[in-house]
């Protein structure tokens, strides 16, 4: 919005406090924002305002921050990959099943446009978005800076790729040389992104997998990501098997060999991390994991619905945060909602930890917001500060799963859902209104990619091992019944 905007008299604001470097709340109070910049947060907001909000039975939050999903392809998954998991494989859902629906170019930019509705109409301002089929396609930059949030574009590389013969083996199919020339191709993409017109996207370098890629192909990668002063995110520690791969072929846990060979460090996210040297699937003979990530200053981008989808969670969240370890959130695969994710990383950590004051609430909403925003070396984002990025939601305190009202984040979070968040602004533009996203036509995208979906479905028994049918790999939830009339 050109000119300056203000939220007039909020009941309550969720305001960043320098002074205990975290969130405080303020009642009754002013949020104003110029162009694409916080210009004022606190008591009466004297400036002129081209666009005035009522505050009244509002929340204002600073958006989240979804440091990795995979929308372009994930979303393909909606009602086929929940009851999914190779049981001879530590219950993963990876190794067999994660590349059995391949998308095209419609059905990607459709999906990802669809993953940027949820997100957005969840609060979510700013995504990182992993994309690991091949490189992405022509337009991919442009369909980005067209869903109006945020965005870390990186298009991941590998030297290998994961495939199974039978359902129980793990094995790889190697090709460096074609990798090295998609780490090329994937530079311009980052390129193209950091250069685009819009100013709301950046990029990351994305070696895929800890077990996917060279050790020279991650060198490459730390270079070309420190060279242009950028990050670097892979994936890491997200299974049993990758643990026993890593230890077959190097003597270390995953996470061990990342430290040694130099790709560990503040400017590094780990995607992950939970099948980590402590996790007891794994049970290693020794547990210096925490320790290697707290001390690099790595953050871990964890992403809790996607595990617990086959069973697996971190051991546990608050106990990562307290080893030292910055935590950020994300979404991965489906739903793509922070408020959900929010509510299940807490919860699970409270599970997993015994403990129901580990992760106390303001540190789940810290982890998606300032933790987050520490990760990608951001002093402007994740936080209601002046001089902040102009990334707001506006939570309707009058919706029913807020009320009764006491304590609007507890509420939110462990109570609340996406349906309570009525406006969001990203860069000082609006992009959700009335809980109405403004920049995508949403209906279009999953009409799109419904017929995505089907094409996918439908090419099943090409990729499977097996050669099963969609239906056969992953059937209805109830059988059919049809009714003499």
């Amino acid at each position: 919005m050109a000119g300056t905007t203000l939220i007039r008299n909020a009941d309550w604001i969720v305001a960043y406090n320098p002074d205990r470097d975290g969130h405080v709340y303020m009642r009754h109070a002013d949020v104003a924002f110029t162009n694409d910049t916080i210009v004022h947060v606190g008591k009466d907001y004297g400036g002129e305002a081209e666009h005035v909000i009522d505050g009244k039975d509002v929340m204002v939050l600073p958006g989240t921050l979804d440091l990795h999903l995979h929308g372009y392809m994930e979303m393909h998954g909606k009602g086929f990959f929940e009851d999914l998991a190779t049981k001879h494989m530590w219950m993963t859902q990876l190794l067999e099943y994660t590349w059995i629906l391949q998308d095209d170019r419609e059905s990607s930019f459709a999906a990802t446009q669809a993953s940027a509705c949820d997100l957005l109409k969840s609060g979510c301002t700013t995504m990182a978005e992993l994309y690991c089929s091949g490189l992405p396609f022509d337009g991919w930059v442009d369909m980005l800076a067209g869903t109006g949030i945020r965005t870390y574009a990186c298009p991941m590389v590998q030297s290998a790729h994961w495939y199974t013969s039978n359902g129980k083996d793990h094995l790889y199919e190697w090709y460096e040389e074609k990798g090295f020339e998609n780490l090329e191709r994937s530079l311009e993409i980052i390129d193209d992104a950091i250069a685009h017109p819009s100013g709301r996207l950046h990029g990351m370098v994305g070696p895929a997998q800890a077990d996917t890629c060279t050790e020279e192909m991650f060198r490459r990668c730390k270079e070309a990501a420190d060279s242009r002063g950028i990050l670097l995110q892979t994936h890491a520690a997200q299974s049993v098997m990758e643990h026993r791969e890593m230890v077959r072929r190097h003597g270390k846990t995953p996470i061990e060999w990342l430290d040694d060979i130099g790709v560990l460090g503040p400017n590094t996210l780990l995607g992950h991390a939970i099948d980590i040297d402590q996790h007891p699937w794994v049970n290693h003979h020794e547990h210096k994991d925490l320790e290697r990530l707290a001390r690099s200053g790595t953050t871990v981008v964890h992403c809790p619905r996607a595990f617990a989808q086959w069973g697996d969670m971190m051991r546990s969240l608050g106990g990562y945060r307290a080893a030292g370890i910055n935590m950020a959130l994300g979404t991965d695969c489906y739903p793509h909602d922070l408020v959900e994710e929010m509510r299940i990383a807490g919860l699970m950590s409270k599970v997993a930890s015994g403990h129901v004051d580990l992760l106390p609430t303001e540190a789940v909403f810290e982890i998606a917001t300032l933790g987050a925003a520490r990760a990608l070396g951001r002093d402007d984002l994740g936080r209601l500060a002046t001089g902040a990025k102009a990334d707001i939601a506006v939570v309707d305190l009058r919706h029913s799963s807020m009320r009764p009202v006491r304590d609007p984040l507890k509420c939110l979070i462990y109570s609340g859902t996406a349906a309570a968040v009525r406006d969001v602004f990203v860069n000082g533009e609006q992009v959700v209104k009335d809980r109405t996203v403004l920049t995508i036509d949403q209906d279009n995208a999953l009409d799109r990619l419904q017929e995505g979906q089907e094409r996918a479905l439908a090419r099943i028994p090409e990729l499977d091992w097996a050669k099963r049918s969609a239906d056969e790999m992953s059937p209805f939830c109830l059988p059919s019944h049809l009714q003499n009339s």
